[in-house]
């Protein structure tokens, strides 16, 4: 349904293409790399860019050392990074100052759904989601970089037993919904259909996942449906914008969060492997939500008939409820999104 050469806002393939070419992000990044030895070329660099300090102890580490420590320096856009910097410290300061709320607005009822309001449309949206997924145009991309260190664990949270009689995984869990879905989306339409899993790791968590996915045999999954790629690095800094030193030969590197999705869908080329399997629609979710409905049918039906680009899924705000997420305009001219509002 959405094309890339379409500049529409939406988590389909359109609105990947359409981020990347405004945020300046291509398929394949030109990056320079100094010769291990030119270190007043590498200075010059950071003098400019206000990063001198990197190279404060360049005289006290070993041959092998400060050869990596010139390779990273000269694999980095310093420019871009400041810039990353100083849009940042903008945006705090401007949230600082200005009341959001005065310019918060209710969502208009038309681009809502609802599991208890709307209960007459939901099977005419899950056949519409199931026929989607029936024709494998229908992907699910899971953000899984983090490591379970807020529960207790070294390991990638997705690799975590959380608790269940039968001891299963976050991934495994997420992996058997997805076969489950396949198999409904086969038997009510008589295809053979598959629902390709993109899972974006970090740099400390790709090898382990693989691993782990490996060792299982991908869950019942077929290898070729479950692709792995990783987000990018960012060194980190201060508030005065100093890129951190870890070690006096090795800078502090930190994953660039979800919002780094964007880059390493173009520069891993999953944007050009979602066309060439003609995907139209990507969820997006992450791994420790466990009661995730992985490409939920009637979530996806109910964003196709309603022709939104984008979706996004909240807490009934039911006095009933008690305490759940609202979505909100906070734009005088908000952008195209449609939300079906349901609890969890």
């Amino acid at each position: 349904r959405v094309q890339r050469d379409k500049t529409r806002k939406t988590y389909g393939i359109g609105a990947v293409g359409y981020i990347l070419r405004e945020s300046g992000v291509h398929d394949t990044e030109e990056t320079t790399f100094f010769p291990a030895m030119d270190v007043k070329k590498v200075n010059e660099r950071l003098t400019a860019a206000g990063q001198s300090h990197l190279l404060q102890f360049i005289e006290d580490v070993g041959e092998q050392e400060r050869a990596e420590l010139l390779r990273d320096l000269g694999g980095m856009d310093l420019q871009e990074i400041n810039g990353f910097f100083h849009n940042a410290m903008k945006v705090s300061d401007h949230i600082k100052q200005e009341k959001v709320d005065e310019r918060m607005e209710a969502v208009p009822r038309e681009v809502l759904g609802s599991v208890t309001r709307d209960r007459d449309r939901l099977k005419d949206w899950e056949k519409e989601g199931l026929h989607r997924i029936s024709q494998s145009k229908v992907a699910v991309l899971l953000l899984a970089g983090g490591q379970g260190t807020r529960l207790g664990v070294s390991y990638p949270k997705g690799m975590y037993d959380v608790g269940l009689p039968s001891h299963k995984t976050l991934f495994q869990i997420q992996a058997e919904r997805i076969l489950k879905l396949q198999r409904l989306a086969d038997e009510r339409f008589k295809t053979k259909c598959s629902v390709p899993w993109y899972i974006m790791t970090s740099g400390r968590t790709m090898d382990s996942t693989k691993e782990f996915f490996a060792r299982h045999n991908y869950f019942g999954l077929k290898k070729e449906n479950v692709i792995f790629f990783q987000q990018g690095m960012l060194p980190a800094m201060d508030y005065e914008g100093k890129i951190i030193l870890e070690g006096k030969g090795k800078i502090s590197m930190a994953p660039d969060g979800n919002g780094g999705l964007y880059r390493a869908l173009g520069s891993q080329h999953i944007v050009d492997d979602m066309e060439r399997r003609e995907i139209g629609y990507i969820h997006v979710y992450c791994v420790d939500n466990i009661l995730v409905k992985v490409a939920d049918p009637t979530f996806i039906g109910f964003c196709v008939q309603k022709g939104a680009d984008c979706g996004a899924k909240v807490g009934d705000d039911s006095p009933s409820a008690g305490k759940a997420a609202t979505t909100s305009w906070v734009t005088s001219k908000p952008a195209d999104c449609t939300s079906n509002t349901r609890w969890c």
